[in-house]
């Protein structure tokens, strides 16, 4: 049995093991320890409890250190529960409890700490920029990240998850990174037939109400969004190659020039996908999981990118 106490000795393997160093793990401490208490509080104080808090059998996970351990280890590698059970010294039933106990906790402990990114239909540009008024003139990048599922045996379900792109069956969900890879927006889970474009109109992401000097907000893309218009924004799309010719050396030198700043929200993906449970095939079967997951996933590389790589972000 891992426990924190006996990991923090090792901060090379605790890191390999939670994705986290361990003045990392103390600022999410701060959070999820207020969230874990106020859920105590929640069911202490419910009328129809029938027991004292406390009563019967303890937990095998004791401190509240060990227990954000548990779902942080579970985030980053992934593990089959049975496994995960063995690792923290639990049945397979109860590390499947505590995981879908803990990791609402974990989603929300990150919001309280500010890293996890916008959600929700019809959101404007306006909130990211109230907060880092400098993308104005830096700019922002979008794209769609992919994940795998596995094949629905529903037949319906089976052709609407099967992406052409991926050649498997997928989810997907929009993301709005910054230069330095920090994630604000991330939409809703889609199936990954879905393309790009598709999904950004149906998030009915606006831009910015009111620019100052009347430059627009640049924002980069790839041909998936090609068609996208949004109020003050500028959107870059690479030129497309014409049918029977070749692009020009200018126009190359421009797709050069965007993909050498796009590659930003391709590290941010990538960034997010350092958790096995967004980077591997979902094997879960509770409706909406998959959204907490990548939720925590995306809040925990923000955690990352804020304390350790950011030159945009002060704190």
């Amino acid at each position: 049995m891992i426990t924190y106490t006996a990991l923090s000795k090792n901060p090379a393997v605790f890191r390999r093991l939670s994705g986290h160093t361990l003045r990392e793990f103390d600022l999410i401490l701060d959070k999820f320890k207020s969230v874990y208490e106020e859920d105590i509080r929640r069911r202490s104080n419910n009328p129809n409890r029938k027991r004292a808090w406390g009563a019967g059998k303890p937990s095998h996970i004791k401190s509240i250190e060990d227990k954000l351990l548990f779902i942080l280890v579970y985030v980053r590698i992934y593990p089959l529960l049975f496994l995960q059970g063995i690792i923290f010294n639990l049945s397979e039933s109860n590390a499947c409890y505590w995981a879908h106990t803990l990791l609402p906790m974990l989603d929300k402990a990150l919001g309280y700490a500010h890293k996890k990114p916008e959600r929700g239909n019809g959101k404007t540009l306006d909130e990211i920029l109230k907060e880092f008024p400098e993308l104005k003139s830096i700019g922002v990048f979008i794209d769609g990240m992919e994940r795998p599922i596995r094949k629905p045996k529903n037949k319906g379900k089976n052709d609407s998850f099967y992406s052409g792109k991926a050649k498997r069956h997928t989810v997907k969900n929009i993301v709005i990174a910054n230069p330095d890879s920090y994630i604000h927006y991330l939409g809703k889970t889609q199936p990954g037939r879905k393309s790009d474009k598709t999904i950004f109109d149906e998030d009915k992401i606006r831009g910015p109400s009111s620019i100052l000097n009347k430059e627009k907000i640049p924002l980069g893309a790839d041909l998936g969004f090609e068609g996208v218009k949004m109020k003050n924004v500028n959107v870059m799309l690479p030129n497309k190659k014409p049918c029977g010719r070749d692009l020009t050396e200018a126009q190359r030198d421009q797709n050069k020039a965007l993909a050498r700043a796009r590659i930003r929200v391709e590290n941010a993906i990538c960034g997010v996908k350092r958790s096995r449970s967004v980077s591997d095939a979902y094997r879960g079967i509770k409706e909406g999981f998959e959204d907490i997951l990548i939720n925590v996933a995306c809040g925990l590389h923000n955690t990352r990118v804020a304390y350790r790589y950011s030159t945009i972000i002060k704190y």
